[in-house]
């Protein structure tokens, strides 16, 4: 066995020699670069070789923090009013609930923007929009970090703000 695993570690420089087996009479297998009576000639492969990967570089205390405040947050939607829904309401009082998973992380806010505008900011899922005109309007939904920084941004939802109009009340 010893044998063996000398061989094994001698190989690449055998590589251009020529390997011969040999069985004795008690059946030990040795193996040499000369020939002797009863021994056989070993056709030597190409050895195999491995490569180790290289590491990436380690990641800095910065780039770390970073990385905690880009969370993936697996949904984000304006939850209601739906999307192309009819809200009817003559105040213009109009209820947003927002769609979050996973939970708000510790450190950021939900911001509500109504036609590219900021309107509302915090740590909650539902917001009330008041004197909302009629018409078509925008709904879009921002996760901040700190500084501000935007983490997660939903797509645009529209809806459509129905008020009765005092020329035609029964409308």
């Amino acid at each position: 066995m010893r044998l063996l695993l000398l061989l094994v570690l001698c190989f690449p420089l055998a590589l251009g020699a020529q390997i011969y087996r040999h069985v004795d009479a008690d059946g030990n297998v040795s193996f040499s670069d000369r020939e002797q009576a009863g021994s056989e000639r070993v056709d030597v492969q190409a050895p195999s070789s491995y490569q180790t990967p290289s590491t990436p570089p380690a990641r800095s205390r910065a780039s770390a923090e970073q990385q905690e405040e880009r969370p993936s947050y697996t949904r984000l939607a304006i939850a209601d009013p739906p999307h192309e829904g009819t809200v009817r309401d003559n105040q213009g009082l109009v209820q947003v609930m927002v769609a979050l998973s996973p939970e708000l992380r510790p450190g950021h806010e939900v911001e509500l923007l109504l036609d590219g505008e900021p309107v509302a900011r915090g740590r909650t899922n539902r917001f009330q929009l008041e004197n909302v005109h009629r018409g078509e309007h925008h709904l879009k939904v921002r996760v901040l970090g700190s500084g501000g920084r935007i983490v997660a941004e939903s797509e645009s939802s529209t809806f459509y703000m129905h008020q009765a109009s005092r020329l035609f009340p029964n409308r």
